[in-house]
This record gives structure tokens, sequence and C-alpha cells, in this order.
């Protein structure tokens, strides 16, 4: 089985409050706010995602041209817009940032087989060994404190083989990193 390539995510630009204001919200909001986050970085919609009013339609997922380069900092039309990481989770102050954009990637996999498979919550629930609502909770973003081992254990219950690698990180010497390939 071919590798897919591994999914590219797109650097985030907070405007002006929005990220203080998102990270003053209750620790579950911003959970589901981050997933969504996540899969607009990905070119994905969170099922609970909406149009904005006044942009046509629910295909804007960034608002500046390609051309632009952000620096750090940038003030268009007086509003501060501020360059973000890739993993959105850091950008909002996560302790276990790494973690949780790993679990983002193996909740948007379940996700996607869950609805290739025309499955509802209930019977996808009962595949996967947890309460509709927990299942519920996590296809919206609530998967903070779900480990990565139930995840993976969710996959295999969906049909899927989970292989782990261990490898040398690139530079000798360098921390190594944990990333997510699916094939």
């Amino acid at each position: 089985m071919a590798e897919e390539a591994p999914v590219q995510l797109r650097r985030l630009e907070w405007i002006g409050s929005a990220k203080k204001d998102l990270q003053a919200l209750p620790a579950e909001v911003m959970n589901v706010f981050g997933y969504a986050l996540y899969l607009a970085q990905t070119g994905r919609k969170h099922d609970q995602a909406k149009a904005l009013r006044g942009f046509g339609s629910a295909g804007v997922l960034e608002n500046a041209p390609r051309s632009w380069q952000m620096s750090k900092r940038k003030i268009i039309d007086g509003t501060q817009i501020h360059e973000g990481s890739a993993n959105v989770y850091r950008d909002l102050g996560y302790a276990d940032a790494d973690e949780m954009l790993v679990k983002a990637q193996l909740v948007a996999k379940i996700g996607e087989i869950i609805r290739g498979r025309e499955l509802t919550q209930v019977a996808a629930a009962r595949t996967l060994g947890i309460t509709q609502p927990k299942l519920s909770g996590l296809l919206r973003g609530q998967f903070h404190g779900i480990s990565e081992r139930k995840l993976i254990a969710c996959l295999t219950s969906l049909g899927r083989d989970v292989q782990i690698v261990v490898k040398s990180a690139p530079r000798r010497g360098a921390a190594g990193k944990l990333s997510v390939v699916f094939a």
C-alpha cells in the first residue's frame, strides 16, 4: 500500500485579538475551536462550521493573497495580523501541543472512515467500544483527555492496521519528533 503524502498544515494568521479571545474561552470550547482550525489548516471543514455572512461561500479558509509575505506582525486597515505556527495548539498555548496535534490527525482519520462507511454515530460508537456521546465529543474536537493509544485502538476497530516505526532523527544528537503518516 502506498504512503499518502504528509498533510501540509497552513500557517494560521491571527487577526486582531482573535487568539487572545479564543484563549479566554472555557477549555472545552477552545478544544473544539482548536480542532476546527486544525481541519481548516488541512483544507477540510469541521462539521459544525458555517460560512461567514458576507463572504458568499463556506470555502473561505484564508483571506490574504498567497503573494503576501507575512512578517511576524502586519497591520492591514488598522488591524494587526500576527503570523501563527502550523500547530494551532502551540499557538493557543497548550503545554501538550505536539500531542494534541497528533490526536487531531488521528481523530480526523477516524471521522473520515466513519463518514466513508456512512455509519451512524451509534453504530460507530458500538464498533469503537465507546458511548455515542463520547464519540460525538471526540469528533467535535473534545479529545484532550483521550489517550493516543485509545485513538489507535479506534483505528484498528475500524479495520485499519497501525504500524509504529522508530527511526533515527535526521540530525545526530537532535531530539526526535512524533508524526503521523497515513497509508
